[in-house]
């Protein structure tokens, strides 16, 4: 009997408000350097009297997230009480949205190949709000509880069962993180624990509609987890079902350090959760007007950026890659190509010195010392031809080096542009030494091309323009 591999994901992912959900203690990001128990107070320890308000912030993000993920926004909407028992939660529930989540029915879409070729749409199911809980620290044999993370934002996005493979959900994640990041809604660092995702997973008969029983290994917080996870799994249900076994529905905790999963707990629906709306919020009602005003926020979905750079600018992965991978280098480029700058030529720049540079020194484009206007002056200069290719190399590594402007560096290093003078006067002295190369090319053979080009680039040590030789010769020949 051959399986399918069914899977269905439900990814955690933290907002960058400044405080947390209900309360005004600050949302941190980044935990461990932090001192335990210093980002709390009565709400989100849950103290006698305590009681929840919903943050605007947090608010604005999640629904910022919604629009970018193309869900559909409930108008109205309540929180829900999950009741669990935790230690690090200290309500003994969580504050969630069950029954009237504020958004639904949304779709991600996503390349699955590191080529940009095969495309590939995931449901959305819905995208609700809830609070995080606290850690347990586990020192000495003791266990200390930490509550700077309770009530921390979260977004949960649960997906339908449209993922066939681990290729194509290790994708989907990474365009959930481009989606966070390019509308500053959240960092969605797997390794930060910004972002967090339970895999539930099950196997059909292969040519069947029927799915079979999942299990749902939890908290996984990095790729190469998720897809051990996943493929450990697809083995063990793979080798009950052959041996007549029955797959039991489980939550499932991954040990990463022997690269197996273990049972925390047996079958669970939501009746064990005890559902009930949450007394202490009112309904929330959002406006139209308000929902707009959201939607000018949101950015154009990374998904057809993408495509626009595949197939419009015909860009490689490597072009495509670097542009995607950093936030404000791709605004800056969108905002360079809209203003008229020619993709390519900026593609060029950012994926080749930039990156480099970028590389070497550990860092991200908005760490660059040299400016926007900077750099577009150095464009400029290339545009008009004043600057050879590898003039515009060595300028360009000055800059990102000293923070100085081409203007600058071009006077230090003595750079001086070619004229197109100068470059006929060559290219009339190349047909004087070798007539029959003038000849060859009024016939239509136009073979004898790039030598002249490489003759005069030998001649101008290579200082002039290839495009402005290749321009003269034009005007010679015709």
């Amino acid at each position: 009997m051959s399986y399918e591999l069914v899977i269905w994901l439900e990814v955690h992912i933290k907002l960058n408000s400044e405080n947390k959900l209900f309360c005004q203690c600050h949302n941190e990001q980044e935990f461990e350097s932090l001192e335990i128990n210093t980002n709390i107070c009565p709400v989100c320890t849950w103290q006698p009297g305590a009681l929840p308000v919903l943050s605007q912030e947090a608010l604005d993000k999640a629904v910022q997230l919604w629009i970018a993920l193309g869900c559909e926004v409930d108008r109205w909407s309540y929180f829900d009480r999950k009741s669990y028992f935790y230690p690090d939660l200290p309500m003994w529930y969580q504050i969630t949205q069950q029954w009237r989540p504020t958004n639904i029915n949304g779709e991600v879409n996503f390349f699955v190949d590191k080529e940009f070729k095969e495309q590939k749409t995931v449901r959305i199911r819905d995208a609700h709000i809830e609070t995080d809980t606290g850690k347990s620290l586990h020192e000495d044999g003791k266990v200390v509880l930490d509550y700077n993370r309770s009530w921390t934002p979260l977004v949960e996005i649960v997906t339908h069962p449209d993922f066939r493979s681990t290729e194509e959900v290790v994708a989907f994640l990474k365009q959930l993180q481009r989606i966070a990041k390019f509308n500053k809604i959240s960092d969605a660092e797997l390794e930060k624990g910004q972002m967090r995702v339970d895999v539930n997973v099950s196997l059909k008969e292969e040519g069947s509609d029927e799915f079979g029983t999942r299990t749902e290994t939890k908290n996984m917080n990095s790729f190469s987890g998720i897809i051990k996870a996943i493929e450990f799994e697809e083995k063990r249900q793979t080798e009950i079902l052959r041996a007549w076994g029955e797959i039991e529905q489980q939550t499932r905790a991954w040990d990463a350090t022997s690269w197996v999963s273990h049972v925390m707990r047996s079958k669970e629906d939501a009746m064990d959760y005890r559902y009930f709306p949450e007394p202490d919020l009112p309904v929330c009602e959002l406006q139209d007007e308000y929902i707009d005003q959201m939607k000018d926020i949101v950015v154009e979905d990374p998904f057809l950026r993408i495509k626009k750079y595949k197939e419009e600018f015909a860009f490689n992965k490597e072009y495509i890659n670097t542009l995607i991978n950093d936030v404000d280098m791709n605004n800056t480029f969108e905002v360079l190509i809209k203003d008229g700058y020619e993709a390519k030529e900026v593609a060029k720049r950012m994926a080749g010195p930039i990156q480099r540079w970028l590389n070497d020194n550990v860092s991200a484009y908005k760490d660059i010392v040299f400016s926007e206007a900077y750099f577009r002056e150095f464009l400029d200069r290339i545009s008009s031809w004043e600057l050879a290719n590898q003039q515009a190399k060595v300028v360009i590594a000055e800059m990102l080096q000293s923070g100085k402007s081409a203007q600058e560096i071009i006077e230090e290093k003595g750079f001086k542009p070619i004229s197109w003078e100068e470059i006929q006067t060559w290219i009339s002295e190349i047909f004087e030494q070798q007539p029959e190369l003038l000849e060859q090319m009024k016939s239509g053979d136009m073979k004898p091309k790039w030598f002249v080009i490489w003759q005069v680039m030998k001649k101008s040590w290579g200082a002039a323009n290839p495009q402005m030789i290749g321009e003269s010769l034009w005007k010679i020949l015709a």
